[in-house]
């Protein structure tokens, strides 16, 4: 174990001399004044809270009983009192904060009765963890103006009430209860991250703590990098890309309460080596790609639990204090309108005073496959359109939700998640938690096993191919797995093309039955001249038009307002007139742009072919799906000819100008082949690889992109009808050669462990 920099309290995050600089900078800068005085306004506000009994907070028979108000108390206590009385030498500060650490060092314990009925018997949990931040934060604050005997009292309640008996059942191998994998996955870093920093806070007056220390130090890597377990039917943590499971809530809470004992122990140690935890650096992604920037008031997407109006706003301020410098956090801390607190003024120059910029005009598109989220948008400016996907799994905050999405436009949410309630409410596990709660296909009113959320999905769903290029936008998912009791087929491809989201729903069951394709909305409906539904919510509107089946009975359902189950709130549902074993549904969805002309949109068929045209803006884009590449043959080639075009392609999509000769394959300016390996035109092949394909190609005569999705390894060709000067790839797409009318473009990635759809 290091040596601390200074053992003379406060060192925990802040010392003495950063008091002296702050003073001064009050003195100078009147914004962060005005911020300061606000601050210590609140903190007088705490001056008048009574300290509450322990046979209140011990008066609910449940896990955390009711010690969530004194424990929110002591944190925030601990935080705001402890460094108002160190930045203005207030005496009452110190006593308010000192009187309140010794009236809850009297309690028996830190955590709801409920606990010790469990086998074997817990001794800690969340409310735990927030008595361990405050007193902790509080003892290292006020420690020179306690007497010797409150702060051996002190120190005993924080180490016997709840840094001990979180380590025993958290951490030490002869009492230890909970493995990486037994407990739901935020929990662990919540309890040893603020355990941690008790430790620190007396880590020069217990002889023991510096080897608990180096026990929390060693073991925490392995919880960011866990994936899971298969006999134990557990997800992985956090995606590789930084995204974490149990939703954006859960992320902002556990990796923000880790951040506190980061920060802590670099202030403490000077430790600023950040590469034994890649995954911290991409976390703050997550939390940009799925912010949807609103004029009103900024929206986030809430699969899982969480809400839609809170962003993860203290594990990004955290991320910035603790060094993973980022521009795009700051722009994200201001469109979230952060608030000042405690580790603002400590760590602003990291926090506050640095680069401010919003994520680039590149970064519109984001998938972490791991978890099975993605996010979609076209442009990051306030109140564009944003679509989101899930199919991933099923257990603790994850709902049944493989196959959903939400749809937000012009600033208003439209097409929408049902939320969830309090915990304890039955409609959270009845209704919140299921399928019917979610954009999805049911079978005859069922969706993915009921016990799913309690045990775990067995085949959780995935995401495959996002596609960003040329004004194209492409995921699939795959939800069969977790709807496997009912479906041998449960694929849902998204294609966002000129204006238009097409949803494509592939689903084959083991028997007929009655599908229903559910829609959660927030707004209102009606019925438009053109016989389509339209949902409007404010000046947003969305218009959702079924093509195939072609004949749909809608039905009214019932359902429950998010975090508000006495309110009652319709939803639809989509449902063929009769029972069918196979069904593939088109669905158009038309964000309406007051300031264009609305897209047109009809229905393509022919034999074994299925498809819709787009045309808008001067483009007219015809989507092609290939029936025959639906699974239903074997051993043979299932390449057709659609409309001039012959592939073994699942779907492709041309764009070219309105009213161009469909015979000129010099006229098509974009190309789009899902899962295919050749694409021909008239005898002359476009595109071809060995192996099939996810591939987006923007084509003109003085220029050709591609970008490329599929295989670790691909070999793929594109043989324009004119080679052009400029040619290039996205992502690990590589231009291996070009001559002789041939672009041979590679793609090798590292080799992954889940199957590449």
């Amino acid at each position: 174990m290091k040596e601390l920099i200074a053992k003379r309290h406060p060192y925990l995050f802040f010392d003495q001399a950063w008091v002296a600089r702050f003073r001064v900078q009050l003195q100078q800068d009147e914004s962060l004044a005005r911020e300061w005085q606000a601050f210590l306004e609140k903190a007088d506000d705490l001056l008048k809270n009574p300290f509450i009994d322990e046979a209140e907070a011990d008066g609910e028979d449940s896990q955390h009983g009711r010690y969530g108000p004194p424990s929110e108390q002591v944190a925030k206590m601990g935080t705001m009192l402890g460094l108002a009385y160190q930045v203005t030498g207030q005496r009452f500060y110190a006593e308010k904060l000192r009187d309140g650490l010794l009236h809850y060092g009297t309690y028996l314990k830190w955590h709801g009765k409920g606990l010790l009925r469990n086998d074997p018997s817990w001794h800690s949990e969340l409310n735990t963890s927030r008595f361990c931040h405050g007193f902790a934060v509080g003892y290292d604050c006020i420690h020179d103006f306690l007497s010797t005997e409150e702060r051996t009292v002190i120190r005993q309640s924080l180490l016997e009430l709840g840094v001990l008996p979180t380590l025993k059942d958290w951490v030490f191998a002869d009492t230890r209860i909970h493995a990486l994998d037994s407990m739901g996955h935020n929990w662990w870093a919540v309890m040893i991250g603020t355990a941690g920093v008790g430790v620190l806070s007396v880590i020069d007056e217990e002889p023991e703590a510096g080897a608990w220390l180096d026990e929390i130090i060693r073991i925490f890597p392995e919880y960011f990098l866990y994936k899971g377990s298969v006999l134990g039917n557990k997800s992985l943590n956090y995606d590789e890309a930084g995204a974490f499971y149990e939703s954006l809530n859960y992320a902002d809470y556990g990796l923000y309460e880790y951040l506190v004992f980061r920060l802590a122990y670099q202030h403490s140690f000077g430790y600023t080596d950040f590469s034994d935890i890649p995954v911290l650096a991409k976390a703050g992604g997550f939390f940009l790609q799925t912010t949807y920037p609103a004029s009103e008031r900024p929206l986030t997407v809430n699969f899982g639990d969480g809400s839609i109006y809170s962003g993860a706003v203290q594990a990004a301020k955290l991320l910035l204090a603790n060094g993973f410098e980022d521009p795009r956090l700051r722009w994200y801390l201001r469109e979230w309108k952060a608030e000042y607190g405690f580790y603002d003024f400590i760590r602003q120059d990291l926090i506050w005073q640095g680069e401010m910029s919003p994520p680039s005009s590149v970064e519109t598109s984001a998938i972490y496959a791991d978890i099975g989220w993605a996010t979609m948008r076209d442009g990051w400016e306030k109140d564009r359109t944003m679509l989101a996907v899930k199919s991933g799994f099923t257990w603790n905050h994850a709902h049944a939700d493989a196959g959903s999405f939400v749809l937000y436009h012009k600033g208003r949410p439209l097409l929408i998640d049902s939320g969830n309630c309090a915990y304890d409410r039955p409609e959270y596990v009845d209704y919140y938690l299921q399928s019917e709660a979610h954009n999805v296909v049911l079978f005859n009113g069922e969706g993915q096993l009921r016990s799913d959320v309690r045990s775990g999905v067995k085949e959780p769903g995935q995401l495959y191919h996002l596609i960003d290029h040329a004004g194209l936008r492409y995921v699939y998912a795959d939800a069969a797995g977790p709807m496997s009791p009912h479906f041998s087929r449960n694929f849902r491809h998204f294609l966002w093309v000129d204006g238009v989201i097409v949803i494509m729903d592939d689903i084959r069951a083991h028997e007929k039955g009655n599908l229903q394709w559910l829609l959660h909305y927030e707004g209102d409906t009606c019925i438009d001249e053109r016989g389509s539904l339209r949902i409007t919510n404010g000046d947003a509107s969305v218009i959702v038009k079924h093509l195939f089946p072609k004949k749909l009975i809608v039905k009214q359902k019932e359902g429950l307002k998010d975090h508000n189950p006495a309110i009652k709130v319709t939803y639809l549902s989509f449902e063929e007139e009769e029972l069918v074993q196979e069904a593939k549904f088109i669905t158009a969805l038309i964000p309406i742009e007051s300031e264009r002309s609305l897209p047109e949109v009809t229905a393509l068929e022919g034999h074994e072919l299925q498809g819709i045209r787009i045309r808008s803006d001067g483009k007219e884009t015809d989507i092609y799906w290939n029936l025959r590449a639906d699974g239903r043959i074997m051993h043979q080639n299932c390449i057709r000819k659609l409309n001039g075009w012959e592939t073994d392609a699942y779907l492709i999509a041309i764009t070219r100008p309105v009213g161009a000769d469909e015979e000129d394959l010099t006229m098509v300016e974009r190309c789009f082949i899902g899962h295919g390996s050749i694409l021909r035109h008239k005898g002359h092949t476009l595109f071809a690889s060995m192996s099939r394909a996810t591939a987006c190609l923007k084509l003109s005569i003085d220029e050709v992109s591609i970008s490329l999705q599929g295989q670790p390894y691909i070999r793929a060709e594109i043989r324009p009808i004119v080679l052009p000067e400029h040619v290039t790839a996205t992502g690990n797409a590589k231009v291996i050669t070009r001559g002789n009318g041939v672009i041979v473009i590679s793609q090798l990635s590292a080799m992954a462990t889940r199957r590449p759809g």
